[in-house]
């Protein structure tokens, strides 16, 4: 998730309630935490996600939608490892 995308939904998150951020020894750290309510809206949003997860299997099939979770994880793990795409590879 690109770092404005995630500043953006957090500071949403903020204004709902749903997070509460407690500051670090150092300034720079903060620690974010649902509330009572985000968890309470959380528990309200999984069943919809369970929803759509089973929407893209039966569309997909289970193959190619577990190769598709793979492709993603794989993905991901090389944004982490790298911390970022390497330019010289886009």
């Amino acid at each position: 998730m690109d770092s404005t995308t995630l500043t953006r939904t957090l500071s949403v998150m903020n204004r709902q309630g749903w997070i509460s951020k407690v500051y670090g020894t150092d300034r720079r750290e903060r620690r974010l935490r649902l509330t009572r309510a985000g968890k309470s809206e959380f528990n309200r949003a999984v069943p919809h996600w369970h929803r759509s997860q089973d929407s893209l299997r039966d569309q997909l099939g289970k193959e190619r939608c577990d190769a598709l979770m793979k492709l993603m994880n794989d993905t991901a793990s090389l944004i982490t490892e790298r911390g970022a795409f390497d330019d010289a590879a886009i």
